[in-house]
């Protein structure tokens, strides 16, 4: 499975954003956070509603949300926090989880 970087913000069109146009989304995307595993943010990578964004692919931070929200209750996580999803995963041997929004398309980081 591939580790991809978690977003930092919610994109502009977030399910997971109040009022937007895809809110109806929301609850289906949430089921399957916590059934089948992190969602794709819909405004990166290769996906069905903007189908090739050429930006790389990143998790949703809505989905992460409930994700954490979910897990604090249930007491996997010290807090509902990424830093505290992220002890969880070390702890049991996983590669912390990257937090930071994609860079624009075309534009790149040159070191």
């Amino acid at each position: 499975m591939k580790n991809y970087p978690l977003r930092k913000t919610k994109c502009a069109t977030c399910p997971f954003r109040p009022g937007s146009k895809y809110a109806c989304l929301a609850n289906d995307l949430a089921a399957s956070a916590m059934n089948e595993g992190s969602r794709i943010c819909h405004s990166t990578g290769s996906n069905g509603i903007h189908k090739r964004t050429g930006i790389k692919s990143h998790l949703c931070r809505g989905a992460r949300d409930v994700q954490l929200q979910v897990m604090f209750s249930l007491k996997v996580i010290t807090a509902p926090t990424d830093e505290a999803w992220n002890a969880q995963r070390e702890a049991i041997g996983m590669k912390p989880t990257e937090v930071k929004d994609p860079e624009p398309k075309g534009k790149t980081c040159e070191k």
